[in-house]
Protein backbone atom coordinates (compact mmCIF):
# COMPACT_ATOMS: atom_id res chain seq x y z
CA UNK A 1 0.00 0.00 0.00
CA UNK A 2 1.35 3.41 -0.97
CA UNK A 3 1.08 6.39 1.35
CA UNK A 4 0.94 10.12 0.66
CA UNK A 5 0.94 11.03 4.34
CA UNK A 6 3.59 13.21 5.93
CA UNK A 7 5.24 12.60 9.29
CA UNK A 8 6.77 14.72 12.00
CA UNK A 9 10.58 14.70 12.18
CA UNK A 10 10.44 15.42 15.90
CA UNK A 11 11.90 12.05 16.89
CA UNK A 12 14.82 12.59 14.52
CA UNK A 13 15.64 16.30 14.81
CA UNK A 14 14.60 17.02 18.39
CA UNK A 15 15.23 13.71 20.14
CA UNK A 16 17.74 11.50 18.32
CA UNK A 17 20.00 14.30 17.10
CA UNK A 18 20.10 15.84 20.57
CA UNK A 19 20.96 12.51 22.19
CA UNK A 20 23.74 11.80 19.67
CA UNK A 21 25.12 15.35 19.70
CA UNK A 22 24.40 15.92 15.99
CA UNK A 23 23.44 19.36 14.68
CA UNK A 24 19.91 18.88 13.25
CA UNK A 25 20.53 21.49 10.55
CA UNK A 26 23.68 19.70 9.37
CA UNK A 27 21.76 16.41 9.34
CA UNK A 28 18.92 17.86 7.26
CA UNK A 29 21.28 19.53 4.80
CA UNK A 30 23.34 16.36 4.42
CA UNK A 31 20.14 14.38 3.83
CA UNK A 32 19.15 16.70 0.99
CA UNK A 33 16.48 18.41 3.07
CA UNK A 34 18.14 21.82 3.09
CA UNK A 35 14.84 23.60 2.47
CA UNK A 36 13.58 22.35 5.82
CA UNK A 37 16.84 23.27 7.51
CA UNK A 38 16.58 26.85 6.26
CA UNK A 39 13.55 27.74 8.24
CA UNK A 40 10.38 25.70 7.88
CA UNK A 41 9.11 25.57 11.43
CA UNK A 42 7.07 22.36 11.29
CA UNK A 43 9.21 19.58 9.91
CA UNK A 44 6.80 17.18 8.23
CA UNK A 45 8.19 14.91 5.55
CA UNK A 46 7.30 11.93 3.41
CA UNK A 47 8.27 8.43 4.49
CA UNK A 48 11.11 8.45 1.97
CA UNK A 49 12.48 11.73 3.33
CA UNK A 50 12.12 10.49 6.90
CA UNK A 51 14.17 7.38 6.15
CA UNK A 52 16.79 9.49 4.33
CA UNK A 53 17.11 11.61 7.47
CA UNK A 54 17.45 8.50 9.64
CA UNK A 55 20.15 6.97 7.42
CA UNK A 56 22.04 10.28 7.38
CA UNK A 57 21.93 10.41 11.16
CA UNK A 58 23.56 6.98 11.25
CA UNK A 59 26.36 8.20 8.97
CA UNK A 60 26.93 11.31 11.10
CA UNK A 61 26.69 9.53 14.45
CA UNK A 62 29.87 9.69 16.54
CA UNK A 63 28.95 6.30 18.01
CA UNK A 64 29.12 2.98 16.20
CA UNK A 65 26.56 1.60 18.67
CA UNK A 66 24.08 4.42 18.05
CA UNK A 67 21.12 2.07 17.63
CA UNK A 68 21.16 0.46 21.11
CA UNK A 69 22.40 3.71 22.65
CA UNK A 70 19.44 5.63 21.19
CA UNK A 71 16.95 2.91 22.08
CA UNK A 72 17.85 2.97 25.76
CA UNK A 73 18.14 6.77 25.92
CA UNK A 74 14.77 7.40 24.23
CA UNK A 75 12.91 4.93 26.45
CA UNK A 76 14.43 6.38 29.63
CA UNK A 77 14.74 10.00 28.59
CA UNK A 78 12.33 12.66 27.28
CA UNK A 79 8.64 12.51 28.09
CA UNK A 80 6.89 11.52 24.85
CA UNK A 81 3.08 11.45 25.26
CA UNK A 82 2.60 8.59 22.76
CA UNK A 83 4.51 6.26 25.09
CA UNK A 84 1.80 6.72 27.74
CA UNK A 85 -0.29 4.38 25.58
CA UNK A 86 1.93 1.59 26.85
CA UNK A 87 2.75 2.67 30.40
CA UNK A 88 -0.85 3.51 31.36
CA UNK A 89 -2.14 0.11 30.23
CA UNK A 90 -3.08 -2.69 32.65
CA UNK A 91 -0.88 -5.26 30.91
CA UNK A 92 1.58 -5.78 28.06
CA UNK A 93 -0.88 -6.95 25.41
CA UNK A 94 -3.34 -4.12 26.02
CA UNK A 95 -0.53 -1.56 25.96
CA UNK A 96 0.85 -2.83 22.65
CA UNK A 97 -2.59 -2.80 21.06
CA UNK A 98 -3.09 0.80 22.17
CA UNK A 99 0.34 1.89 20.97
CA UNK A 100 -0.26 0.36 17.54
CA UNK A 101 -3.20 2.75 17.02
CA UNK A 102 -0.98 5.82 17.42
CA UNK A 103 2.41 4.59 16.18
CA UNK A 104 2.26 6.81 13.09
CA UNK A 105 2.50 9.89 15.33
CA UNK A 106 6.16 8.95 15.88
CA UNK A 107 7.06 8.40 12.23
CA UNK A 108 6.29 6.34 9.11
CA UNK A 109 6.27 2.94 10.80
CA UNK A 110 3.35 0.52 10.82
CA UNK A 111 3.00 -1.63 13.93
CA UNK A 112 1.00 -4.88 13.95
CA UNK A 113 0.14 -6.77 17.13
CA UNK A 114 -1.34 -10.25 16.85
CA UNK A 115 -1.36 -13.74 18.29
CA UNK A 116 1.02 -16.17 16.61
CA UNK A 117 -0.09 -19.44 18.16
CA UNK A 118 0.43 -19.00 21.90
CA UNK A 119 2.86 -16.09 21.41
CA UNK A 120 2.14 -12.37 21.21
CA UNK A 121 3.94 -11.05 18.13
CA UNK A 122 4.70 -7.44 17.18
CA UNK A 123 5.88 -6.53 13.67
CA UNK A 124 7.15 -3.24 12.28
CA UNK A 125 7.45 -2.13 8.69
CA UNK A 126 7.18 0.97 6.54
CA UNK A 127 3.82 2.59 5.94
CA UNK A 128 4.85 2.94 2.28
CA UNK A 129 5.78 -0.14 0.23
CA UNK A 130 7.80 2.05 -2.12
CA UNK A 131 10.39 2.82 0.56
CA UNK A 132 11.33 0.02 2.99
CA UNK A 133 12.20 0.85 6.56
CA UNK A 134 15.97 0.91 7.17
CA UNK A 135 17.04 -2.20 9.12
CA UNK A 136 18.70 -0.04 11.77
CA UNK A 137 15.41 1.76 12.40
CA UNK A 138 13.68 -1.60 12.77
CA UNK A 139 16.29 -2.57 15.35
CA UNK A 140 15.64 0.67 17.22
CA UNK A 141 11.93 -0.17 17.41
CA UNK A 142 12.74 -3.49 19.08
CA UNK A 143 14.99 -1.97 21.72
CA UNK A 144 12.60 0.88 22.54
CA UNK A 145 9.75 -1.58 22.83
CA UNK A 146 11.52 -3.95 25.20
CA UNK A 147 12.97 -1.13 27.34
CA UNK A 148 9.56 0.55 27.71
CA UNK A 149 7.91 -2.75 28.62
CA UNK A 150 10.51 -3.44 31.30
CA UNK A 151 9.99 0.01 32.77
CA UNK A 152 6.22 -0.41 32.93
CA UNK A 153 6.37 -3.95 34.35
CA UNK A 154 9.43 -3.39 36.57
CA UNK A 155 10.45 -6.85 35.44
CA UNK A 156 13.21 -8.08 33.15
CA UNK A 157 10.86 -9.11 30.36
CA UNK A 158 12.75 -10.93 27.61
CA UNK A 159 11.21 -11.78 24.24
CA UNK A 160 11.19 -15.42 23.20
CA UNK A 161 12.18 -14.46 19.65
CA UNK A 162 13.07 -11.37 17.63
CA UNK A 163 14.51 -10.47 14.28
CA UNK A 164 15.28 -7.79 11.72
CA UNK A 165 17.02 -7.42 8.36
CA UNK A 166 20.53 -6.81 9.68
CA UNK A 167 23.93 -8.42 9.44
CA UNK A 168 25.12 -10.82 12.12
CA UNK A 169 27.24 -8.01 13.59
CA UNK A 170 24.22 -5.69 13.68
CA UNK A 171 22.12 -8.35 15.36
CA UNK A 172 24.80 -9.14 17.92
CA UNK A 173 24.98 -5.45 18.78
CA UNK A 174 21.44 -5.44 20.18
CA UNK A 175 21.33 -9.03 21.46
CA UNK A 176 22.51 -8.05 24.93
CA UNK A 177 19.73 -5.48 25.25
CA UNK A 178 16.98 -7.84 24.12
CA UNK A 179 18.24 -10.81 26.09
CA UNK A 180 18.27 -13.06 23.00
CA UNK A 181 20.09 -13.18 19.67
CA UNK A 182 17.77 -11.77 16.96
CA UNK A 183 17.42 -13.86 13.84
CA UNK A 184 17.73 -12.55 10.29
CA UNK A 185 14.27 -11.54 9.13
CA UNK A 186 12.83 -9.44 6.32
CA UNK A 187 10.48 -7.81 8.83
CA UNK A 188 11.43 -6.41 12.22
CA UNK A 189 9.57 -8.37 14.88
CA UNK A 190 9.54 -9.36 18.52
CA UNK A 191 7.47 -12.09 20.20
CA UNK A 192 6.54 -12.55 23.85
CA UNK A 193 5.45 -15.57 25.87
CA UNK A 194 1.79 -16.00 26.94
CA UNK A 195 2.84 -15.26 30.52
CA UNK A 196 4.50 -11.97 29.58
CA UNK A 197 1.64 -11.00 27.26
CA UNK A 198 -0.65 -10.82 30.30
CA UNK A 199 1.98 -9.42 32.67
CA UNK A 200 0.52 -6.64 34.80
CA UNK A 201 2.00 -3.16 34.60
CA UNK A 202 2.57 -1.37 37.90
CA UNK A 203 2.34 1.92 36.00
CA UNK A 204 -1.33 1.32 35.06
CA UNK A 205 -3.19 4.63 35.13
CA UNK A 206 -6.71 4.49 33.64
CA UNK A 207 -7.63 8.09 34.48
CA UNK A 208 -4.51 9.47 32.80
CA UNK A 209 -5.05 7.18 29.82
CA UNK A 210 -8.55 8.58 29.20
CA UNK A 211 -7.08 12.06 28.79
CA UNK A 212 -4.02 10.95 26.81
CA UNK A 213 -6.17 8.94 24.41
CA UNK A 214 -8.36 11.98 23.71
CA UNK A 215 -5.29 14.10 22.96
CA UNK A 216 -3.73 11.48 20.71
CA UNK A 217 -6.95 11.12 18.75
CA UNK A 218 -6.94 14.89 18.27
CA UNK A 219 -3.37 14.67 16.97
CA UNK A 220 -4.41 12.11 14.40
CA UNK A 221 -7.45 14.16 13.42
CA UNK A 222 -5.71 17.54 13.28
CA UNK A 223 -5.66 17.44 9.47
CA UNK A 224 -9.44 16.91 9.31
CA UNK A 225 -10.74 20.31 8.21
CA UNK A 226 -14.28 19.38 9.26
CA UNK A 227 -13.32 19.67 12.93
CA UNK A 228 -13.57 23.03 14.71
CA UNK A 229 -10.34 24.92 14.16
CA UNK A 230 -9.74 25.25 17.92
CA UNK A 231 -9.78 21.45 18.25
CA UNK A 232 -7.39 21.10 15.32
CA UNK A 233 -5.05 23.67 16.90
CA UNK A 234 -5.08 21.76 20.18
CA UNK A 235 -4.26 18.52 18.38
CA UNK A 236 -1.38 20.16 16.52
CA UNK A 237 -0.06 21.67 19.76
CA UNK A 238 -0.02 18.29 21.52
CA UNK A 239 2.11 17.07 18.61
CA UNK A 240 4.40 20.12 18.44
CA UNK A 241 4.98 21.05 22.08
CA UNK A 242 7.41 18.23 22.94
CA UNK A 243 9.55 19.60 20.07
CA UNK A 244 9.53 23.05 21.65
CA UNK A 245 7.25 24.57 19.01
CA UNK A 246 4.30 26.65 20.18
CA UNK A 247 4.21 29.56 17.73
CA UNK A 248 1.13 30.32 15.66
CA UNK A 249 3.27 29.96 12.54
CA UNK A 250 4.28 26.44 13.60
CA UNK A 251 0.67 25.37 14.06
CA UNK A 252 -0.48 27.08 10.87
CA UNK A 253 2.18 25.22 8.87
CA UNK A 254 1.21 21.92 10.51
CA UNK A 255 -2.43 22.48 9.52
CA UNK A 256 -1.62 23.66 6.00
CA UNK A 257 -2.94 27.17 6.63
CA UNK A 258 -1.48 30.65 6.55
CA UNK A 259 -1.06 32.35 9.91
CA UNK A 260 -3.62 35.01 9.02
CA UNK A 261 -6.18 32.38 7.97
CA UNK A 262 -5.61 30.47 11.22
CA UNK A 263 -6.14 33.59 13.30
CA UNK A 264 -9.24 34.62 11.34
CA UNK A 265 -10.84 31.19 11.72
CA UNK A 266 -10.14 31.21 15.45
CA UNK A 267 -11.79 34.64 15.72
CA UNK A 268 -14.80 33.21 13.91
CA UNK A 269 -15.05 30.66 16.74
CA UNK A 270 -14.78 33.51 19.25
CA UNK A 271 -11.36 32.53 20.55
CA UNK A 272 -7.70 33.30 19.86
CA UNK A 273 -4.50 31.43 19.31
CA UNK A 274 -3.14 32.47 22.72
CA UNK A 275 -6.34 31.35 24.45
CA UNK A 276 -6.13 27.88 22.86
CA UNK A 277 -2.41 27.62 23.66
CA UNK A 278 -2.95 28.64 27.30
CA UNK A 279 -5.94 26.33 27.67
CA UNK A 280 -4.05 23.38 26.21
CA UNK A 281 -1.04 23.98 28.43
CA UNK A 282 -3.19 24.49 31.52
CA UNK A 283 -5.21 21.31 30.98
CA UNK A 284 -2.09 19.22 30.31
CA UNK A 285 -0.25 20.72 33.29
CA UNK A 286 -3.11 19.92 35.67
CA UNK A 287 -3.29 16.40 34.26
CA UNK A 288 0.43 15.73 34.76
CA UNK A 289 0.44 17.30 38.23
CA UNK A 290 -2.54 15.31 39.49
CA UNK A 291 -2.19 12.03 37.63
CA UNK A 292 1.58 11.49 37.33
CA UNK A 293 4.70 11.95 39.43
CA UNK A 294 6.48 14.05 36.80
CA UNK A 295 8.55 16.85 38.30
CA UNK A 296 7.87 20.47 37.35
CA UNK A 297 10.99 20.49 35.15
CA UNK A 298 9.68 17.55 33.14
CA UNK A 299 6.22 19.07 32.75
CA UNK A 300 7.77 22.38 31.65
CA UNK A 301 9.72 20.50 28.99
CA UNK A 302 6.64 18.67 27.66
CA UNK A 303 4.76 21.97 27.45
CA UNK A 304 7.64 23.72 25.65
CA UNK A 305 8.55 26.22 28.34
CA UNK A 306 12.11 27.55 28.51
CA UNK A 307 12.44 26.41 32.11
CA UNK A 308 10.49 25.44 35.21
CA UNK A 309 10.30 29.05 36.41
CA UNK A 310 8.51 30.15 33.24
CA UNK A 311 6.07 27.28 33.64
CA UNK A 312 5.52 28.12 37.30
CA UNK A 313 4.69 31.77 36.51
CA UNK A 314 2.11 30.73 33.93
CA UNK A 315 0.60 28.14 36.25
CA UNK A 316 0.24 30.72 39.04
CA UNK A 317 -1.55 33.02 36.60
CA UNK A 318 -4.00 30.24 35.67
CA UNK A 319 -4.68 28.79 39.12
CA UNK A 320 -3.31 31.15 41.74
CA UNK A 321 -1.00 28.39 43.02
CA UNK A 322 2.52 27.19 42.33
CA UNK A 323 2.64 23.75 40.64
CA UNK A 324 3.89 21.93 43.75
CA UNK A 325 1.29 23.60 45.97
CA UNK A 326 -1.43 22.68 43.48
CA UNK A 327 -0.27 19.04 43.46
CA UNK A 328 -0.22 18.90 47.27
CA UNK A 329 -3.68 20.48 47.56
CA UNK A 330 -5.10 18.08 44.96
CA UNK A 331 -3.58 15.12 46.83
CA UNK A 332 -5.09 16.35 50.11
CA UNK A 333 -8.55 16.70 48.54
CA UNK A 334 -8.27 13.20 47.12
CA UNK A 335 -7.27 11.79 50.52
CA UNK A 336 -10.17 13.52 52.29
CA UNK A 337 -12.61 12.32 49.59
CA UNK A 338 -11.36 8.73 49.89
CA UNK A 339 -11.57 8.70 53.70
CA UNK A 340 -15.14 10.02 53.68
CA UNK A 341 -16.43 7.29 51.38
Amino acid sequence: MESSETYSLFMATDVACRILGIDPQVMLETAGLAELARGRTELRVTADQYFDAWNTMGVLSPRADYVPYLGVAISRGPVIPVFFTLSCAPDLETGLMRLAQFKSLLGPARMRVFRDGPLLRVEYDSVDNRCPMPPSLGALQLICMVENIRGAAVHLVCPVSAGFDGSEADRRQIAGHLGIMPEHSDVAFVAFSPEDAKRRFISENPTLWADIEADLKLQLAAQNDRLPIAARVRGALVDLMPAGRTGAEDVAAALGLSRSTLQRRLRDEETSYQAVLDGTRRDMAIRYLTKTTLRAEGIANVLAYRDANSFSRSFRRWTGLAPLAFRQEAASRSTVSSSSE
